[in-house]
């Protein structure tokens, strides 16, 4: 077992014991060359990410983390790529479309740093994702956490379907191109979510109508 292979396999151990989550449509994640983004509330929340592939993911992580000696050493296994706060960094540009070309998948949490507020469902989100999956014509796929992880109660992690920006391949992208883009991204993700629980209320209510029917039937 690879480096990267052990380390997912330890941490999502840990994380399942002290922050359990059920990963829901990670089937939807093919093969081959990916952009994954998902919000961000806790750092463990790179695990979701890794785990909804066998392959190996590639984060695009803050320049700072690298200095942190345990975080850093993590950050070199995964081969995570380095990027400036500001997110101009044209080296983590570079690196991140050389493993998409190569048919990797990178991974990144476009909000940017971790959501903290009580009441937004997404912050506004940073430029990036919607640059990588164009120029290398790749999908994206959201990948949502339902609630912020808390210690010992199960949270739901959903998958959501691919986003296909084939319309904007091989054209000239202006920057009001690319911020429709992320907006698209951005839509998608709170609709994954939001699509994931009116779903699951109205299966919900279905079964409450139906115990009422057998109950009126008797």
């Amino acid at each position: 077992m690879s480096g990267y292979g052990f380390l997912k396999k330890v941490l999502n151990a840990f994380v399942q014991i002290i922050l359990p989550y059920k990963l829901i449509g990670r089937e939807k994640v093919q093969g081959g060359a990916c952009v994954i983004v998902g919000n961000h509330y806790r750092i463990w929340d790179i695990v979701h990410m890794a785990c909804v592939t066998r392959d190996r993911v590639h984060f695009i992580a803050k320049q700072e983390l690298f200095k942190n000696k345990f975080i850093g050493y993590l950050c070199k296994v995964v081969e995570a790529i380095p990027v400036s706060r500001d997110g101009t960094d044209a080296k983590a540009v570079m690196a991140a479309l050389r493993y998409l070309k190569n048919g990797e998948k990178i991974a990144m949490f476009p909000e940017g740093t971790r959501n903290k507020t009580k009441d937004v469902d997404l912050l506004p989100l940073k430029s990036g994702a919607a640059l990588f999956a164009i120029r290398a014509k790749v999908p994206v796929y959201p990948v949502m956490c339902l609630h912020k992880t808390r210690l010992f109660r199960r949270t739901k992690i959903i998958v959501g379907d691919a986003i296909d920006f084939s319309e904007y391949y091989d054209r000239r992208m202006t920057a009001e191109d690319y911020a429709a883009a992320e907006e698209v991204i951005r839509a998608r993700m709170l609709s994954t979510r939001s699509d994931y629980l009116a779903a699951q209320e109205e299966a919900g209510a279905r079964k409450k109508a139906e115990k009422r029917k057998r109950k009126e039937n008797r």
